[in-house]
This record gives C-alpha cells, sequence and structure tokens, in this order.
C-alpha cells in the first residue's frame, strides 16, 4: 500500500488511457498534453511501480 501512495495520479491517468485508446497520440489528444508529456509519465509510473506497464516496440507500445 505505501508504494501505491508514491505514485501520482496523473500517471495513472496517463497509462489508463493508454490501454484503453491504444497509442500515445490518442491519449495525449484526450488528456489534452503532448505526446511526451505522455510518455514521460508512463516512464515515471513504470519507475515508481518498478514494474513496466507496456511493451515498447518498433511501432509503438503494447
Amino acid at each position: 500500500m505505501a508504494m501505491l501512495n508514491r505514485v501520482h495520479l496523473n500517471g495513472l491517468r496517463a497509462v489508463e488511457t493508454v490501454a484503453r485508446l491504444g497509442s500515445l497520440a490518442a491519449a495525449a489528444g484526450e488528456l489534452n498534453v503532448s505526446v511526451s508529456a505522455v510518455s514521460q509519465q508512463i516512464s515515471r509510473t513504470e519507475k515508481q511501480l518498478g514494474q513496466a506497464l507496456f511493451e515498447r516496440t518498433a511501432s509503438g507500445l503494447v
């Protein structure tokens, strides 16, 4: 539980939106932020959790 207290809500929103919409660009559009901001939020959240949440491929996140 203590680990979850360190995770920022915006990062979790970014993860959920990318998972639901299937792309960083679509998530950025819905969240009204840049694609780079979404990518950084996901990376930060993965680091906070100590776990990769998406697989990175040449065609994007899976």
